[in-house]
């Protein structure tokens, strides 16, 4: 009789002793489905983004050239010694300067010549970095001037909000063909139009290499919609309760656009900043079109910033080891300094609650 009841219920109890170790809690079923949804952008990355990138980790360290594939051989740190090696070298009696075999001279500093074993190196990050201390605050005070322009409650104001986007969707590559005719010396709209009724004569804006880096300034404001969305956005969501407390202390516009706007809206500046900053070391398809060959860099390498130096070693002489030492140093270099803007951040970026970043 007793073994009869045990029979019968044990089958039940083992059937509920299961369901419950099969039982999942809602945030652990919740914490699955989680997975199960971002599974395809995690294969996305592991075989388009990261084993690439682990694959060009260990070109760099390589002699691999497209042309010969079959004699690459591992050449450990070479390329990151070829990209780094700088000689100083003064003048002699005479006045010349005895450069050793294989470098060029990058730049000269009275009796001084710097040169290193790859000079274009050094010339693509003089340009690159020339180019962002010049067009990184252009771009970002223009942005936020249309952005304070467009923040009223004026009749119209949202078709002067899409005039000033609209230019950012047009395809860059298209920009960079209507700038070279926009900036033509002798017959481009700006010189014949603007300038010279002016008498500032014809600036030879895509051949002179003193103006290279501003004619890329004035091409890259077509771009500035998508940060002026930006600043509009963090404008809109200033609590209107601030404005007013000033006004009643009496201070003007100048001093609410300082003491209230900038300080509540300096987070939108630190992201626009940032990604200004990533898009300045990534600048490569105007400086690739507008230049005559394209690619080539402008006279006197004016316009060769450092994505043409890894395109051209990667792609025209297809040494594609050092081309992947490169643009793992272009890697390593925006991690820097993105890490010295946030670690300033901490003094001027202020957010809602009061506190600092």
């Amino acid at each position: 009789m007793t073994t009869q009841i045990e029979t019968a219920v044990t089958p039940e109890l083992q059937t509920e002793a299961g369901r419950g170790r099969l039982a999942l809690s809602p945030r652990r079923a919740q914490v699955l489905w989680g997975f199960l949804f971002i599974t395809p952008w995690i294969l996305g990355f592991l075989l388009f983004i990261f084993g690439p990138m682990l694959a060009s980790l260990y070109l760099s360290m390589t002699n691999y050239n497209i042309e010969r594939p079959g004699e690459m051989e591992f050449i450990g740190l070479d390329h990151y010694r070829r990209m780094f090696s700088v000689d100083v070298v003064g003048e002699n009696e005479s006045g010349a300067a005895e450069l050793r075999s294989g470098y060029q001279e990058v730049f000269r500093v009275g009796p001084y010549h710097f040169t290193a074993q790859d000079h274009r190196f050094w010339k693509s990050i003089q340009v690159t970095l020339t180019f962002a201390m010049v067009s990184l605050p252009v771009n970002l005070s223009l942005s936020l001037l249309f952005a304070l322009l467009t923040n009223t409650r004026v009749p119209g104001v949202t078709v002067f909000r899409t005039l000033f986007y609209l230019p950012s969707v047009i395809p860059t590559v298209v920009a960079a063909f209507v700038f070279q005719q926009f900036l033509r010396t002798q017959d481009g709209w700006l010189n014949m139009h603007v300038l010279n009724p002016l008498g500032l004569g014809n600036p030879a804006w895509l051949q002179d290499p003193g103006w290279a880096i501003p004619a890329l300034t004035l091409i890259g404001t077509w771009g500035i919609g998508t940060a002026m969305l930006m600043f509009l956005a963090g404008l809109q969501n200033v609590p209107t309760e601030l404005y007013e407390a000033a006004r009643v202390d009496g201070a003007g516009w100048l001093s609410r656009l300082r003491h209230v706007t900038l300080p509540m809206i300096s987070p939108v500046i630190l992201y626009n900043l940032v990604i200004g900053l990533i898009g300045t070391f990534q600048y490569f398809v105007i400086a690739y079109s507008i230049t005559i060959p394209a690619g080539r860099g402008g006279n006197d390498l004016s316009m060769y910033f450092y994505n043409l130096h890894v395109y051209r070693e990667a792609y025209v002489f297809f040494d594609m080891g050092y081309a992947s030492a490169l643009a793992w140093f272009l890697l390593v270099l925006v991690m820097i300094i993105t890490a010295l803007v946030f670690r300033s951040s901490n003094r001027w970026v202020f957010y809602a609650a009061g506190g600092r970043s």
